[in-house]
């Protein structure tokens, strides 16, 4: 059973149990990924002795596999990825939490999975991804039943919300989950091209191959999703759904709760603004962090505190001349990191 374009090695793995009839943790087994913690770093980047194991197992070939890791991002969007194998846990975790993917958050299309069976994609990890491209819709990134962010289960897919666990209690006191079906999620739908077009641009630098103008692009990006503002979108020509979502009270409270990067029309906007100051300044810091100052000053924002690991971490932020710039005039000041 060959992998879909573009999906990840653990639902893989799990559609070839379904194919073959078996209980995916038995199969994980045979594959010699006996813990969470196996599965999770195969998932991040494969030794080349686990490569070898898995293709002979599954008649796939090795650099197919090694395309379903996350390590094919490791040019673009999680620099500083451990190497292999690793030896030291300390820097695995350390990297693990400060990096920009979504780790064990969900992000998805329910189109996407209903056509394909509940296969997910390797992209759909990482907070660049806000729209799907094929349907033309907003990614989900929270369950429309209890409206708390979906995390993946143990084996990095699911099929229902396993949110809520400790809120919800069922008659006879016991803590469940939401167990909403993730695939019944209404998708929001996409209205204007240039949505469509921002993530073609971010998906280009994901995948290796982007002109100077989409790294401009994404480097601008990533210093908007921190500080963009509702002020900065036009009224004319923008999705009314990023109108919308940004200037959400109850967004604006999950983004405080969550952080900048948990609300794929967060990232929509910081896109969108990003093409317009580039288009208007070109690449230029100096006039860029002016506007952004300026922006910020009418909209009675404060000083933003970029996490230094996010600094140290964070993809298309360092080096970044947006951000050494915008520390210049003191919109942002590099503060000490509060991750354990």
């Amino acid at each position: 059973m060959q992998p879909l374009e573009g999906e990840s090695l653990a639902s893989w793995i799990q559609a070839v149990a379904r194919n073959r009839g078996v209980e995916t943790s038995a199969l994980f087994r045979d594959l010699r990924l006996y813990s969470d913690d196996a599965l999770s770093r195969a998932q991040t980047r494969l030794t080349a002795k686990t490569a070898r194991r898995l293709s002979n197992e599954t008649e796939t070939s090795e650099e197919v596999l090694h395309g379903m890791t996350l390590a094919r991002y490791a040019g673009s969007a999680l620099p500083h990825m451990p190497p292999i194998p690793w030896t030291d846990g300390t820097v695995f975790k350390q990297w693990r939490t400060s990096a920009w993917f979504s780790d064990h958050r969900a992000r998805w299309c329910t189109q996407c999975l209903r056509e394909n069976d509940s296969r997910w994609l390797l992209q759909w990890l990482l907070p660049w991804s806000f729209a799907c491209l094929k349907h033309r819709v907003f990614l989900a990134a929270e369950c429309i039943r209890c409206l708390s962010p979906v995390y993946f289960g143990r084996h990095f897919a699911l099929d229902y919300c396993l949110a809520g666990g400790e809120a919800r209690l069922n008659p006879y006191g016991y803590a469940e989950a939401c167990d909403f079906w993730v695939r019944m999620h209404r998708p929001l739908p996409v209205t204007a091209d240039s949505v469509i077009r921002h993530q073609e641009r971010v998906n280009a630098w994901l995948d290796g191959y982007p002109s100077s103008n989409d790294r401009e692009f994404v480097s601008l990006t990533a210093v908007l999703v921190m500080l963009v503002t509702p002020i900065m979108l036009q009224r004319r020509g923008e999705d009314p759904a990023i109108l919308c979502g940004l200037r959400s009270g109850r967004r604006t409270g999950l983004i405080r709760e969550r952080g900048m990067w948990a609300d794929p029309l967060r990232v929509a906007a910081a896109a969108s603004v990003a093409d317009r100051l580039l288009q208007r300044y070109g690449a230029s810091p100096i006039e860029v962090a002016r506007y952004i100052e300026g922006m910020r000053c009418v909209d009675w924002q404060p000083q933003y505190e970029l996490d230094v690991m996010d600094w140290a971490y964070g993809s298309a932020l360092r080096p970044n001349a947006y951000v050494e710039e915008l520390v210049r005039l003191g919109v942002i000041t590099i503060c000490a990191s509060t991750r354990k």
